[in-house]
């Protein structure tokens, strides 16, 4: 019986406990607490982007920001001296650099493209000779790696054009890609400071 009125009590004084603290209200709190946000590498980072380990890797390296980047011009010549493709010309790099999903949960992925003649070029997922999709809308499970690679058309090209000068890659969280969302509307919804809307161009479209 004594230890039944023991337990009671303390039940009681408990509620009676969370009563007196519910009833009170605070002026003001500050609470400090511990944040840590990383800018990583580009291979590193929760969208990687990584060079693949096939020979067309040597097109592809990080510049002094860690940032990965496409070379195909006269300040990365090839051992052989080549400067960039041939003019009225289909070429085409399988696997050039791999786009991984690093982060928590499934994402669909997008390229941007802006230069003097962003339609000429097109980056795509696979073997460009046995099969390939356009990068646009694929949906990377959390690990997983799109292989890029690309193909550029120059018929009535000149020498010396500058195809292609930046790309934007865009990972959308599948949770937050609605219905109501078309690819085209990331042209306006990127942010892309000091850039004109008009002058980037969706792959694939």
């Amino acid at each position: 019986m004594k230890r039944r009125q023991f337990v009671l009590g303390t039940g009681v004084a408990a509620i009676g406990g969370a009563t007196l603290i519910g009833t009170g209200a605070f002026s003001g709190v500050v609470s400090k607490r511990s944040t840590k946000i990383s800018v990583a590498h580009d291979r590193d980072a929760y969208l990687g982007l990584k060079r693949s380990d096939s020979p067309n890797r040597s097109y592809v390296d990080y510049d002094d920001k860690k940032h990965l980047r496409v070379r195909m011009d006269k300040k990365n010549p090839t051992e052989g001296g080549g400067q960039g493709v041939n003019s009225d010309s289909i070429s085409w790099f399988d696997n050039l650099f791999h786009i991984c999903n690093q982060g928590k949960e499934p994402s669909k992925i997008f390229v941007l493209k802006s230069g003097d003649e962003p339609d000429r070029v097109t980056f795509y997922h696979g073997n460009f000779s046995n099969g390939y999709e356009i990068v646009s809308g694929q949906t990377l499970a959390v690990s997983e790696c799109l292989e890029v690679g690309l193909y550029t058309y120059t018929k009535d090209i000149e020498a010396h054009t500058q195809l292609l000068r930046n790309v934007i890659i865009v990972a959308i969280a599948e949770s937050a890609f609605t219905k109501e969302m078309k690819p085209d509307n990331l042209l306006e919804a990127v942010e892309m400071p000091d850039r004109k809307s008009e002058e980037w161009v969706l792959n694939g479209a």
